[in-house]
């Protein structure tokens, strides 16, 4: 079955897709995952609360002294930007422990530094967002810290910060907070959270940049915007949470509410009397107006406190405890951080958010248990290492274990930005400029759909919890990435990515262009059978069935014998394939 689809402004591009392959990218589209029916999925249904916590069965072991090639590939696509031949064999040689042993060393190289250098080296051109996402495909692509820029990109969706809504053009400012992002993936989540509510980037955004203390006679209360979105996205959720996740609930058997409304209000006071750093402390400049790539250095530096626009009242934070009047924004801020730090909401929480950016979009409650404890004791009595939660994440049996890939309710739909790293890193795509020109990814039409650092609003560009409706929500699961999923995108972005592949990527013919090396992968072109075996490894971690790998072979066998086409078609099938397009 070929189907021709034009969607590209003067350019005409082709999908090609067997009968039998398009109806399951169909059944993708509407169930999420390639499940086998509706009756396995009610069987293997998550709980979704109960009253005590439920006991839970030992974990599961996996022997990790050996990778095998397989191994090293699905581990690395959970762990990096996608894997590459060279670092698959690298892993194999290393083991896990070293591999994370020695990424959790590597420095971490600086937004804000690219976009200085950008400007010295560039000075006449004009520079909006795209100084910033030139640096950040290029860290994700050609970083070596590639675990440190997997960490930060899956905290970017956690602590969102936006161009698209209140940050636009303001390209120094959402650098700076990446860099943030990079310096904190491997640390502890306290220091974390103090940086992401002092970074200005975070004040413009969720407006307690110039919180001032409430004011009785003027009717002025503070702004709750961040304080909300702290404790219901950043921390601990709408509800209580037992230790492996689930809800805890009442008698009645609702859930628990985590806080009310006179806790959003404490919070709010908490967070008044914050502004930009560097700036005098006089009132001239805390009613200076928001301005936009005037002044960059505050930018990057944390918030620093106006004394005299601090509330001094007291402040209800959570679990009963009241901040008392008259303590300094300082104390305040650490009383009250300290406070959310320690809720035991905490671990669960962001321990399931990460495993399901980077290993399974509903992970059994033992799994979300297992890392939730290392969060909050990493073995030495530290609470909130990153290290140790990400360790436990990726060393996990479920994450591990071969036989995990077979269980229906496993994986998770790879989001579009993580489809175009894995391209560009497997195929050697580079630009003779020396940079990653690639801007503005958001149409779902002629794009990915989806742009780093450009969420529509705080909730990310699709929701943790996201249900699908149909079978996946009857049976309680999840299937986050869903949310950005539909016909439009389905075709655009296979449309997308067929451009870049067989043409690579020019957002503008007076613009640097970006290609592929086939080089390596060429010379297997002669043979379909070793060439689907490498883009197996490569791309589907060896999990390519064998209809489908029968099926490519016997189209590109049909093709003309010249040996770059042929790799192309079999790239794009294999890339816009269901079983490429569900990570298992």
């Amino acid at each position: 079955m070929t189907i021709q689809i034009s969607l590209i402004p003067r350019r005409r591009t082709y999908l090609f897709f067997t009968h039998t392959t398009f109806k399951i990218m169909l059944c993708v589209l509407a169930l999420g995952m390639s499940f086998p029916s509706f009756a396995t999925l009610h069987q293997t249904r998550r709980p979704s609360g109960s009253a005590a916590f439920l006991t839970l069965a030992p974990p599961s072991t996996n022997a990790l002294d050996r990778v095998t090639p397989n191994d090293a590939a699905r581990f690395l696509t959970q762990a990096t930007f996608g894997p590459t031949m060279p670092d698959i064999a690298a892993l194999q040689v290393k083991g896990y422990e070293a591999w994370l042993k020695e990424q959790f060393a590597l420095p971490t190289e600086s937004h804000v530094a690219y976009i200085d250098w950008l400007r010295k080296a560039e000075p006449k051109r004009p520079l909006y967002d795209e100084a910033f996402l030139e640096s950040f495909w290029k860290q994700a692509i050609h970083g070596p810290d590639q675990l440190r820029q997997r960490i930060a990109f899956a905290l970017s969706q956690i602590f969102v910060v936006s161009f698209a809504t209140g940050l636009q053009g303001e390209y120094y400012a959402v650098a700076s907070y990446a860099d943030m992002l990079n310096k904190n993936a491997f640390g502890n989540f306290r220091q974390l959270l103090e940086d992401v509510t002092l970074h200005p980037a975070m004040g413009r955004y969720l407006d307690h940049l110039k919180n001032d203390k409430e004011d009785p006679v003027a009717g002025r209360n503070p702004n709750e915007n961040f304080a909300r979105e702290l404790l219901q996205l950043f921390s601990i959720g709408l509800y209580k949470l037992h230790p492996d996740g689930t809800l805890v609930l009442d008698k009645k058997g609702r859930p628990i509410e985590t806080y009310d409304q006179e806790t959003v209000k404490g919070f709010a006071r908490v967070f008044t009397g914050w502004s930009y750093g560097t700036f005098p402390k006089t009132e001239d400049y805390w009613r200076w107006p928001q301005i936009q790539n005037i002044y960059d250095p505050f930018w990057r530096v944390p918030m620093e406190v106006w004394p005299q626009h601090h509330s001094t009242s007291t402040k209800p934070l959570l679990n009963g405890v009241v901040l008392p009047a008259g303590q300094s924004a300082e104390k305040d801020l650490r009383q009250a951080l300290d406070n959310v730090f320690q809720h035991p909401n905490v671990g669960p929480f962001i321990a399931r958010q990460l495993i399901q950016r980077l290993v399974t979009s509903n992970p059994s409650r033992g799994y979300v248990y297992r890392v939730a404890q290392k969060f909050n004791n990493n073995g030495s009595g530290v609470r909130g290492d990153m290290k140790a939660v990400i360790r436990a994440i990726l060393l996990d049996y479920e994450a591990r274990s071969e036989k995990m890939i077979k269980q229906p309710t496993y994986g998770k739909l790879r989001e579009p930005v993580l489809r175009m790293t894995h391209l560009l890193r497997a195929f050697n795509f580079a630009c003779t400029c020396g940079k990653v020109p690639l801007y503005w990814m958001e149409s779902p039409v002629y794009a990915l759909g989806q742009n780093p650092y450009r969420a529509v609003s705080v909730f990310n560009f699709f929701s943790p919890d996201y249900r699908p409706p149909g079978d996946l929500s009857r049976a309680g699961l999840v299937a986050p990435e869903m949310q950005i999923t539909n016909e439009i995108s389905v075709t655009g972005i296979s449309n997308f990515l067929r451009s870049v592949i067989f043409t690579g990527f020019q957002w503008d013919p007076k613009l640097p262009h970006l290609i592929s090396d086939y080089a390596n992968v060429a010379t297997l072109a002669g043979s379909p059978d070793k060439l689907l075996d490498h883009l197996n490894l490569l791309l589907l971690s060896g999990q390519m069935p064998d209809q489908m790998k029968q099926t490519i072979s016997a189209e590109i066998a049909k093709m003309p014998p010249e040996r770059l086409p042929r790799v192309k078609e079999a790239v794009h099938s294999t890339m816009t394939s269901p079983e490429y397009v569900v990570q298992k």
